[in-house]
């Protein structure tokens, strides 16, 4: 039997944060976040969960 390495969430967040500073060196914070919106939305689960949440997020306002 093989033994996985373990995982290490900590290393992989780090990893992460990491390759989005370097893919948006040198980009203005609004230009970041946008691009950033468009691949959340662009996601099969992710887009679908943030359009609803947005969508209830307009709902209340609208009620006060």
């Amino acid at each position: 039997m093989n033994n996985p390495k373990p995982f290490d969430c900590v290393q992989l967040k780090w990893k992460i944060q990491e390759q989005l500073a370097n893919e948006f060196a040198g980009v203005s914070e609004e230009e970041a976040q946008r691009r950033l919106n468009e691949r959340v939305m662009a996601d099969p689960i992710l887009g679908p969960f943030l359009k609803r949440v947005q969508d209830v997020s307009r709902a209340r306002k609208i009620e006060f």
